[in-house]
């Protein structure tokens, strides 16, 4: 079974349900989830300036309260050049996925920590090369691929299958079935909460398949 987890590095929230996702995976291995870089602010030019940064602080603070992830409020990543723009690392864990798909998971944590907790700028190409390498991607190759014109065509293809499917903001799990959209969860919420939605779903799905899977009259067997 098939599920979209939406997110974005760069998305506080996401940050906050990253160990929500991980609980997920470990307690629900029958789930094919598949992460969709869907693009939190792609090409911002917004610089972290007194009012930005009260605006991170006031969402950071939440987060944290709701989640208990941690947090480094000195955002070193911070410069005069420093610009929020999400594209660059939306489009080095579309590299990953290209270059070692089961690994995603993996450099999207260390893209998370290394933003929020170590206060690195991941809008660097630099930065991400060497993220690249902890999961073991030689950086030159991650660059000649990171760079290409068809990762960055890939990249903006899952901000519009975002778009496409309707999702309104980030953290965002959905499944699709014959064209058919189900949320099954939007914005952040506790493992807790989240898993009788999924259990509910899983059990009207194998009910679903169960009625409309093979059947048999007394001539012939048939789906």
């Amino acid at each position: 079974m098939k599920m979209f987890y939406f997110t974005d590095a760069m998305c506080s929230w996401c940050y906050g349900f990253s160990p929500v996702i991980k609980q997920l995976k470990k307690e629900y291995p029958e789930i094919d989830l598949q992460i969709i870089s869907g693009g939190f602010s792609p090409g911002s030019k917004q610089k972290v300036d007194a009012d930005y940064n009260d605006f991170l602080e006031f969402h950071w603070n939440n987060v944290n309260q709701r989640s208990g992830q941690y947090f480094d409020h000195s955002m070193k990543f911070v410069s005069d050049t420093f610009q929020y723009d999400t594209e660059p690392s939306s489009r080095a864990l579309t590299t990953v996925q290209q270059l070692i798909p089961n690994k995603d998971f993996e450099f999207l944590s260390l893209l998370q920590v290394s933003f929020y907790v170590e206060g690195k700028d991941i809008t660097d190409e630099k930065i991400l090369a060497g993220l690249a390498e902890k999961i073991g991607i030689d950086s030159k190759l991650f660059l000649e691929n990171f760079n290409s014109d068809e990762m960055k065509r890939k990249t903006v293809q899952g901000f519009e299958f975002s778009r496409q499917l309707g999702v309104k903001g980030f953290p965002t799990l959905l499944t699709l079935e014959n064209g058919a959209v189900k949320v099954i969860s939007h914005g952040f919420q506790g493992f807790e909460t989240l898993k009788p939605t999924i259990d509910s779903y899983l059990k009207t799905t194998i009910t679903a398949e169960a009625a409309y899977g093979q059947s048999c009259n007394d001539t012939s067997c048939g789906c």
